[in-house]
């Protein structure tokens, strides 16, 4: 052996000796105990070669303390070895480099992290002061600021799966972590990554988590691969934090969580070759993340394929396979892309108005105005009161018997079951218009229809052809054609097995069951009954005006209550309880007009559903722990939601396929949230048409907040009228290529015009505006990777002819005058132009400086001249006030009382008039009165009652008003009969108008004077008793007299 060898090996000997005693010194520790760990010393080890790890064996049964104290003697690049079997209570650290082989072994963590935490090390809980890693979750295997950490072959079990703050496996802030092949069950969290970057997480089993399977909590390019998660209840993976963590997420099974993989404020994440199945909202859900690849995912029987919600960006969905959960009724529809932008997270937000932007224009206010419903009033006491003849049913009676009794019944009769019976195997049908009075008995069906139909009644399925009613479906009770039927107070149990939607369609026997079948009935009340299993609880088809309240409905395999195509319905005070896909589904026909008030709906898929209809109020109920949304409309318009309170779903409202006009007022939301911080609720999700097929899903989203809006490059413009200015548009994308081709439009003036850009992205428009100021609105509406925007030019179109309104005083000096320009500004010198003004043209010829004149010798009054520019065709418009030299009103006055005409006199310069001969004319007579220093002047009227027009005359104008004199004694004519008591009458007044008592009149008839005393209403009375014949009666008082006719028959 040469020295080298020689030294060579004393140095592996010492090594040897050196950990040999480490060893015996921690048996020697452990004498006392059943657990044991073997040498370190590598079993392959080559004589004269230094080995660079050490392996560690664990052995079976060893507890919480002797596992953490073989990893603490570990040293970087060492590996510890399970023995395949059961450790219980364990929670144990890592924080170095090693490779730690499962083999098999069941790690059971605490129940409990103890008092005061006691089971947890105290390395992990204490401070950072301290020493610790400061960690406040309890987990049954951490791994702390470490690298290289390669986990295999565990099976990790924490006992304790309804503590929120608890894991299986958490990982804080290491690098280069192999998870791999690995069992996770039970806790909140499977797998919890925090800040790690680097780590690998491949074909590990997790499943029933209370939260999330795989969390990955701002960690850095972590690779998540061939894991199958099971019963995850919220996530099955969840990326979330951190800038750019960049995650790949690729052959990985999710089934039955809430959202199979969640994507949250984070970015640069690949999610593809991933299959997701049961997952209750969604397969995929992006909410706040960005720069997203999303491609060959299989989304199996989750309602909604892809959800984004608030602030995500550069979403890119490329091709999957899409088998989402359908419906079973037809037609059905899934949603492959739901929306829930940022502009609608909050309560207050939600409220407004909405219409599928794709395929109506969308209306939306935040402020609105729902009509208060108005008070429904049922007559309970008039519909159960028993009306014609009552049949009792005896207990026990068979279902054909029930039949025979029914069809011998007459409209308004009344069949009354026995109080508490139970009636089994029964299927009947009423299609007279009776009252069915339960008193609380049962109704127990069949589970089958029977060989050939056997257990259904001949009329129900016979076709209509045959003199049946050709009805498909299998119920308890049917009701057809009737008006004015009711059902009370009956327990009705569907006995018809329920089915796998995933096997079952639409036309097999287990679908198409129904408790109780209401058909083309008007006027139907179906009240305080219990209705129990079925496809359907209760199915209304082409009713009228049914009334459905105070039911319960409970465990359907499909739906509690379906309106199809049934108009005004009310649906009222029920309880929905476990209808699977729906609680209460309203569907199909022009407008029907449901009133749905006061429910409660308890655990379906989509609580209240209204579809392909329209004029809906939705409001009162409380909807409660259903597991996509609380109310979704789909294709439907014209109604109104508000006052209901939806409570547990994790979408609160969707709208989708096609709904226009959906108002949404305030509702009560308490919505589920995540417990994981930060959490959102969705308050509305929109579903629209333009996704709704896996085709169209493809492309690149981006929420409205955070959309790259395309460019518009369009400058304000300043022209003369019709010179040739073109307003100029171009169209770039938001990195700057110009968008050829594209179509957009432009209003203007309350008018839009379409365009599309040329190759060059630009659109030119000529401008043809009467002069004036306008906004030009150019609107592009976007596509599915740059976002709509609209930008507001100003345009102003100066007139070619200048002038300005002008008021003038009657005959005076002051002109009208304008002017004319070309369309580029230049005067219009020496050029013939027209006026139009009171209806008649004028040319006058412009100056050197393009002004024309015109005198206005108009009366007073107001006019619109018009100015025509021959060279442009421009044509303005002006106002001519032309004031008047005489200002008057008309006067109304009593006979001989003290009111005077009067009249305010100005001279043509407009100041008044004072000292000024003005002439009056009226009946006749010419008048001359001077103005006072007011220019003020006025003219006594003492003529009789009657109307005349007065004159008023002054430096060549004349004004005419209306006086109308009232009498102080009114009379009327008289048309009586002889001796028929009548009196004619005569009333006095004052200058006021007032009545005069106690004055006297005279009247003269037949030649005979009479006196009469007026009483306090100012009327003197004189009866009438001369014989048949026409008189003249003249009446006289105060210098006044006036005559009438009397006619006596």
């Amino acid at each position: 052996m040469n020295k080298k060898g020689l030294i060579l090996s004393i140095f592996i000997s010492l090594i040897v000796i050196l950990s040999s005693g480490s060893v015996f010194a921690e048996d020697i520790s452990n004498a006392n105990s059943d657990d044991s760990a073997s040498s370190p010393i590598a079993n392959d080890a080559v004589y004269g070669e230094i080995t660079t790890s050490s392996n560690y064996t664990v052995h079976t049964g060893s507890n919480s303390s002797t596992i953490q104290n073989i990893i603490n003697s570990m040293h970087d690049g060492d590996v510890l070895n399970f023995e395949k079997g059961e450790y219980k209570d364990i929670c144990i650290y890592i924080d170095k480099n090693i490779t730690v082989n499962g083999n098999g072994a069941q790690l059971i963590g605490y129940q409990t992290p103890g008092i005061n935490n006691t089971n947890i090390p105290d390395i992990v809980k204490n401070t950072t002061k301290t020493g610790g890693y400061g960690i406040s979750t309890f987990a049954t295997v951490y791994i702390l600021k470490t690298s290289n950490v390669k986990l295999n072959g565990l099976t990790m079990v924490s006992l304790n799966s309804t503590t929120y703050s608890n894991a299986v496996l958490y990982a804080y802030q290491s690098k280069n972590l192999e998870i791999i092949n690995n069992t996770i069950i039970g806790s909140s969290w499977g797998i919890y990554l925090q800040t790690c970057v680097n780590t690998t997480i491949n074909q590990n089993t997790i499943k029933n988590q209370a939260t999330t399977g795989i969390l990955n909590f701002g960690s850095a390019k972590s690779i998540i691969k061939n894991n199958k998660i099971t019963n995850a209840v919220n996530h099955g993976i969840d990326i979330r934090h951190g800038t750019g963590p960049n995650v790949t997420v690729f052959n990985n099974t999710v089934i039955g969580s809430k959202e199979g993989i969640y994507l949250m404020h984070s970015g640069g994440h690949t999610v593809y070759n991933n299959t997701l199945i049961n997952c209750t909202i969604s397969s995929i859900t992006c909410y706040g993340s960005s720069n997203i690849y999303i491609y060959n995912n299989t989304m199996f029987k989750s309602r909604m394929g892809v959800l984004l919600g608030s602030g995500f960006s550069n979403i890119t969905i490329g091709e999957n396979n899409y088998n989402l959960a359908n419906l079973p009724y037809p037609p059905t529809f899934v949603y492959y892309v739901g929306i829930a932008d940022s502009a609608y997270q909050s309560p207050q937000s939600v409220s407004g108005t909405y219409s599928d932007s794709s395929t109506y224009s969308p209306e939306y206010t935040n402020k609105i105005d729902i009509e208060a419903p108005k008070d429904i009033v049922i007559d309970y006491n008039g519909i159960l009161k028993p009306t014609g003849t009552t049949y009792t049913v005896p207990v026990g009676t068979a279902s054909e018997d029930i039949q025979k009794m029914i069809d011998s019944m007459k409209d308004g009769d009344t069949l009354s079951f026995e109080k508490n019976g139970i009636y089994e195997n029964i299927c009947i049908y009423v299609d007279k218009n009776i009252k069915i009075l339960g008193n609380n008995a049962t109704l127990i069906g069949y589970e089958t229809k029977g060989v050939n139909n056997s257990n259904i009644p001949l009329k129900v399925w016979k076709k209509t052809n045959e003199g049946g009613y050709g009805c498909v479906y299998f119920s308890v009770l049917y009701l057809f054609n009737t008006d004015n039927a009711v059902v009370s107070d009956l327990n009705i149990v569907g006995k018809a097995p329920g089915y796998n939607p995933n096997t079952v369609g639409t036309t097999t026997d287990e679908y198409k069951t129904t408790s109780i079948y209401s058909e083309s009935n008007k006027n139907i009340t179906i009240t305080n009954c219990d209705v129990k299993g079925s496809s359907w609880g209760i199915f209304l088809q082409y009713n009228k005006n049914a009334v459905i309240a105070n039911n319960n409905i409970h465990d359907q395999y499909t739906t509690g209550l379906i309106n199809f195509g049934s108009a005004n319905s009310i649906i009222a005070n029920n309880t929905v309880t476990n209808a699977v896909n729906h609680g209460i589904d309203i569907r199909h026909g022009t407008g029907p007009n449901v009133t749905v008030f006061n429910n409660t709906i308890i655990g379906s898929k989509e609580g209240i559903y209204l579809m392909h209809s329209s004029g809906h109020k939705v409001y009162n109920n409380t909807i409660i722990k259903c597991t996509l949304s609380s109310i979704t409309a789909y294709g439907s318009g014209n109604e109104a939601i508000f006052n209901n309170t939806l409570s547990g779903s994790r979408i609160g409202i969707i709208v989708g396929g096609g709904y226009y006009n959906v108002t949404i007022g305030n509702n009560n939301y308490n919505l589920d949230r995540l417990p994981f911080p930060p959490s959102f609720p969705y308050y509305i999700v929109q579903a629209d048409n333009k996704y709704q097929d896996p085709d169209k899903a493809q492309g690149t989203y981006y929420d409205s907040a955070k959309e790259p809006k395309a460019v518009i490059i369009v400058d304000d413009i300043t022209m003369y009228y019709k010179n040739g200015t073109k307003l100029h548009i171009t169209l770039k994308d938001n990195k700057g290529y110009n968008l050829a081709d594209t179509p957009i439009t432009v209003t203007i003036n309350g008018v839009s015009y379409k365009k599309t850009t040329d190759k060059n992205g630009v659109v030119e428009m000529n401008i043809n505006l009467r002069p004036g100021v306008y906004t030009a609105t150019v609107a592009y509406a976007g596509n599915k990777t740059i976002g709509a925007n609209s930008v507001d030019a100003k345009i102003t179109v100066l007139s070619t002819i200048n002038g300005n309104n002008i008021t003038k005083m009657y005959q005076n000096r002051t002109h009208f005058s304008a002017t004319f320009v070309n369309g580029q500004g230049k005067v219009l010198a020496n050029t013939k132009v027209t006026f139009n003004i009171n209806g008649v043209f004028y040319t006058r010829q412009t100056n050197a400086y393009g002004t024309a004149n015109l005198n206005i010798m108009l009366r007073p009054g107001h006019y619109i001249l018009t100015a025509y520019n021959p060279v442009t065709g421009d044509e303005q418009g002006f106002s001519i006030d032309v004031k008047s030299l005489i200002e008057t009103s008309d006067l109304t006055k009593y006979y001989l009382n003290a009111s005077r005409f009067q009249a305010t006199i100005y001279n043509k310069d407009g100041s008044l008039a004072v000292n000024k001969n003005v002439t009056f004319n009226i009946n006749g007579v010419f008048y001359i009165r001077t103005t006072d220093s007011n220019g003020v002047v006025s003219l006594a009227i003492n003529l009789r009652p009657g109307d005349y027009i007065i004159t008023t005359i002054f430096d060549g104008l004349d004004i005419g008003n209306k006086v109308t004199v009232l009498p102080t004694l009114v009379t009327k004519d008289l048309n009586m009969k002889y001796m028929d008591g009548s009196n004619f009458t005569a009333q006095t007044l004052d200058g006021k108008g007032t009545p005069l008592a106690n004055q006297t009149v005279s009247f003269n008839v037949n030649g005979v004077f009479y006196h009469r005393i007026t009483n306090e209403d100012g009327i003197a009375s004189l009866r009438i008793r001369l014989i048949s014949g026409e008189y003249i009666i003249t009446s006289y008082w105060n210098n006044f007299q006036t005559g009438n006719t009397i006619k006596i028959a």
